[in-house]
Formats: C-alpha cells, sequence, structure tokens
C-alpha cells in the first residue's frame, strides 16, 4: 500500500478531521474480526466484577452480551491486539499521522439494536491527552451503518481549533461533551454511510459523536487508536478527565 493510493482520502483528513477508506476488509476478514471479539466477551462478561470503565451495557443486565453497548478493553485480547498492529492497519495509520504509529488501544462500540446509546458530540484528544494532538482513530465497520442505526457524525474542520473545553456528560462509554455548542453550529456536519469492511479515519481533534439507535439493526464498530510514537502525553489533562470520569461512575 502506498501514499498515493490515499491522495484523495488524505486530502479529506486534512481539510475535513476524517476520511471514508471503502473496502478495507473483506466479508472474510470481517467475519474473523467479529468472532474474535465476541468470544473475548463471552470471557470477559462472565467476571463477576465487571469494570465499569471498562464495559457499558444499555439495561441493567450484566450477563447479556447483546446488552453491551461500549467495551473498551479489547487490546487485552492477544489476538485483537495483533490484529490491531497488523501490516494493513499500521500502513494506514503511518500515511495519515505522517510519523510513526504508536498503537494505544482498541475499543468496540456496539451500539445494540432499538437500544443502542448516543455518544454526545466530543474530541478523542480531550480524553487521551497527546501533546501536538497528532493522534488518530480508525473506525472500522464491522456491521452497516448509517444515519437510522446511529452512525458517527463529524464536524467537518473542527479539528483546526485545538482541544475545546469539555464538560462531564454522565453518558456510558463517552463521558465527556463540548461544553460550547454555538460554537459548533459553524460547522457542516457529515454522517457517512459504511458497510462492513468500510473504515473511518479520525483525526483526535475533530468533534464527532453519534445518535442512539432505534432502529432493528445493531451497529457495531471496532476501533483503533494511534499517536505519533514520538509524542509525549499532557499527564495534567490526563489527570483532569480522569478526575471527572471517576466522579462519573461513582454517580452510576
Amino acid at each position: 500500500m502506498h501514499k498515493k493510493k490515499y491522495l484523495k482520502e488524505l486530502k479529506n483528513f486534512e481539510k475535513n478531521g476524517w476520511a471514508l477508506i471503502k473496502n478495507t476488509f473483506n466479508k472474510n476478514e470481517i467475519k474473523s474480526i467479529k468472532d474474535l471479539i465476541i468470544n473475548f466477551l463471552k470471557k470477559e462478561i462472565k467476571k463477576e466484577n465487571n469494570d465499569k470503565r471498562a464495559i457499558n451495557f444499555v439495561s441493567k443486565k450484566k450477563n447479556n452480551i447483546n446488552d453491551i453497548n461500549s467495551f473498551h478493553e479489547l487490546s487485552n485480547s492477544k489476538e485483537i491486539k495483533k490484529l490491531a498492529n497488523s501490516y494493513k492497519i499500521q500502513t494506514i495509520a503511518k500515511i495519515f499521522l505522517k510519523s510513526k504509529p504508536e498503537f494505544r488501544c482498541c475499543e468496540l462500540f456496539a451500539k445494540p439494536a432499538k437500544m443502542g446509546l448516543p455518544s454526545p458530540a466530543h474530541q478523542d484528544n480531550f480524553y487521551w491527552g497527546v501533546k501536538g494532538s497528532n493522534a488518530l482513530t480508525i473506525w472500522v465497520a464491522l456491521e452497516k451503518s448509517n444515519k437510522n442505526n446511529g452512525s458517527v457524525f463529524y464536524f467537518d474542520g473542527s479539528h483546526k481549533f485545538g482541544v475545546l473545553n469539555h464538560k462531564a456528560s454522565f453518558a456510558k462509554g463517552s463521558s465527556q461533551k463540548i461544553s460550547n455548542t454555538k460554537f459548533l453550529k459553524r460547522f457542516k456536519i457529515s454522517q457517512p454511510n459504511l458497510n462492513p469492511g468500510d473504515i473511518l479515519i479520525h483525526h483526535s481533534l475533530v468533534v464527532h459523536g453519534s445518535s442512539k439507535n432505534n432502529s432493528s439493526l445493531s451497529r457495531k464498530g471496532w476501533t483503533i487508536q494511534f499517536k505519533d510514537k514520538y509524542a509525549n502525553y499532557d499527564f495534567d489533562q490526563i489527570k483532569k478527565y480522569e478526575k471527572s470520569l471517576q466522579n462519573q461512575i461513582e454517580y452510576r
């Protein structure tokens, strides 16, 4: 895979803060990824004390895999972590970061049918605290994703304004939201449709979120985070976020 292959997508990424690449994975690859994730979650869900930070459910049922809205520690699976660091994914991350990528973690955002929870507008790097913000998420569609079942929406170009002020959202799986919603009105909102195997790549500063899923179809997305290997972390920012998150978990 060569940089020239993604010139159009790179242009969109630089302009809007996100890009869509079609057919990155074939049907068999997607099935293998889904099977790996589901089998791992079946083991995790049996643990008596599920980490409130690691896993979020749409209901009070803590042992039903179909009620999982998000799971944030997929990289605890050696097989899934190996996939996340495959040559294909590492190459894409390198091209869009324009630097050597360093793997952070990977997560599942399942958004179950008729019950999937919304994710308020936020920036990833408010959570991550990467200095310089040269970091990104690769969002792999494991199922169809559209407006009806809660696809990701982006505020085009919002990545050009640095880390914005956030406040506690009390939303499971996405505990922060942009404070100044009036500021967001200046941006065009895009909400791309995805088929299984398509991927989104979004900048750590682009404001994004998703609506709840009222449809009869679930919307599973596997996300993989990378940062510039040579970028350090802002531990004061991370501490600020962690304090807010802990307060929200205790409130729940």
